[in-house]
């Protein structure tokens, strides 16, 4: 507020304008710092809300307002009767402004247990809720039913009846049946983190926690607080009390870490004393806590070349490689096509309230004849995308996008070389495949994310990684 009063003697006609020119360049300049701090969160995290892991994710500011939410969080939250999901939405729960006693309680449809606190620079700045959608039930999640004890329980997510997909379901479900820790290859989009599911719960007689954290793009010191949680005090804006890390909640069930590949030299050690001394610190702790759970790794690199290049630890490496499970990618599995897409169309259709539809011959065709780069998760995007554009009962030809209608029928040109298979690393399949998207897109790198499966960010560090802006300068010269 600012009071421009004073004595009638010392009146100035002048007063009332300054004082609303002043109190309209705070008001500036407060509006500029608030839309900064958001632009902030949500940089910080990109990666949470681009990641197709299934979970429906929205951001809320430290006021408990709403950034951003993603677009599977706004259909269940219409389907539990808010049908206006703007930014007027707040949740006093998650208004780090007050003191934690003074917050109201959290909606009945939020639970505790969803919410991902973010920092920014070791201070709480705002919360990400994941909606665990596959998992809902009437919006409430509730653990999958067991109608009988038989091994195939838990992979009914997986759909496919290829020879590739079948021999990799059968070493999952045989390894479900112990608690060794397993690593998962495979490329961007084959399914790590179902099959990572399908273990867990074929595995589980009781009601055990499943708990997934990517690595990848996580900033050393935020991954550190998201793993091992962190004491009370621990640095400037931690939660009175602390926080419990990803470890400590998978305590009883199993862990899951994606893109463990990309997780920094300096915390491996930690997680690796973790794993063979059972035994957990919070950041900022002295007191150990006793942790017992099942990991279940997944990459989409060659870790065997980085054990060799240095940028993994031998140790950890053969501590969680136990076991390992190769997921073959889309284009190896013959004949999962029609079905995959059948069964896409049926949930997809459901998830938007959208009449049954069907796909026409020559739409699966065509399918079937395009490289997938993106694997599963590039065919459903596909999929929706085509879903939501058309307005007939029938998807055909037209209703494909221009990545599958540009490859010539029969072409593969996206294959990409098999894993460790002597004849080429992981990583370099993933350069040339991107390389090879970039110029069937001509160097438009949001639709060569979109046909990647990917977030246009992950493409840019990619590039980075892989030496590739050469290229993308290349084609949009040419």
């Amino acid at each position: 507020m600012i009071d421009v009063s004073g004595l009638s003697a010392n009146y100035s006609r002048h007063s009332l304008a300054l004082a609303m020119t002043t109190a309209d360049r705070i008001e500036s300049r407060l509006s500029r710092l608030e839309m900064e701090h958001r632009y902030r969160l949500i940089e910080n995290s990109m990666n949470q809300l681009s990641a197709r892991n299934g979970d429906g994710i929205i951001l809320f500011d430290r006021r408990g307002f709403m950034v951003k939410a993603e677009s599977r969080a706004t259909a269940v939250l219409a389907r539990a009767g808010m049908d206006r999901v703007n930014s007027n939405l707040r949740i006093g729960a998650l208004n780090l402004e007050v003191p934690e006693r003074e917050r109201s309680a959290l909606p009945e449809w939020l639970h505790r247990e969803w919410i991902e606190p973010v920092v920014i620079n070791h201070k709480v700045a705002g919360s990400i809720v994941h909606i665990p959608i596959p998992r809902a039930t009437g919006f409430q999640a509730k653990p999958s039913k067991r109608n009988s004890p038989d091994e195939t329980s838990g992979f009914e997510k997986i759909i496919g009846h290829s020879p590739a997909i079948r021999s990799a379901l059968s070493k999952a479900r045989q390894l479900s049946k112990s608690r060794v820790s397993v690593l998962l290859l495979g490329e961007t989009g084959v399914g790590k983190e179902l099959f990572a599911g399908g273990i867990h719960n074929a595995g589980s007689s009781t009601k055990t926690p499943f708990v997934v954290l990517n690595c990848g793009g996580l900033s050393k010191d935020l991954l550190s607080s998201e793993l091992f949680g962190y004491g009370d005090g621990a640095f400037t804006g931690a939660r009175k009390g602390g926080l419990a890390g990803k470890i400590e909640a998978a305590n009883g069930g199993t862990l899951f870490l994606d893109e463990i590949g990309d997780m920094p030299m300096d915390i491996q050690p930690h997680l690796l004393r973790v794993l063979e001394s059972g035994e957990i610190y919070r950041l900022g702790e002295n007191t150990p806590r006793k942790v017992n759970f099942r990991l279940i790794a997944a990459t989409n690199r060659d870790l065997r070349q980085d054990v060799k290049d240095g940028r993994f630890r031998t140790d950890l490496f053969y501590r969680i490689a136990v076991t390992t499970i190769r997921i073959p990618p889309l284009r190896d599995r013959d004949g999962d096509i029609p079905l995959l897409v059948q069964t896409l169309v049926n949930n997809l259709c459901q998830l938007h309230g959208l009449p049954p539809k069907t796909a026409t011959p020559d739409v699966i065709t065509s399918l079937e004849n395009y490289g997938w780069p993106g694997n599963v998760r590039e065919l459903r995007n596909i999929i929706e995308s085509m879903l939501l554009m058309s307005a007939d009962d029938t998807l055909t030809f037209n209703d494909l996008p221009p990545e599958i209608l540009s490859q010539p029928p029969g072409s593969d040109t996206l294959t990409a070389a098999p894993l460790c298979n002597g004849h080429g690393t992981l990583e370099q399949s993933e350069s040339e495949k991107i390389r090879q998207t970039i110029y069937a897109s001509e160097g438009n790198l949001t639709l060569a994310a979109q046909t990647l499966g990917i977030a246009k960010s992950t493409l840019y560090l990619k590039l980075k990684k892989y030496g590739l802006s050469k290229d993308v300068d290349a084609v949009r010269s040419s």
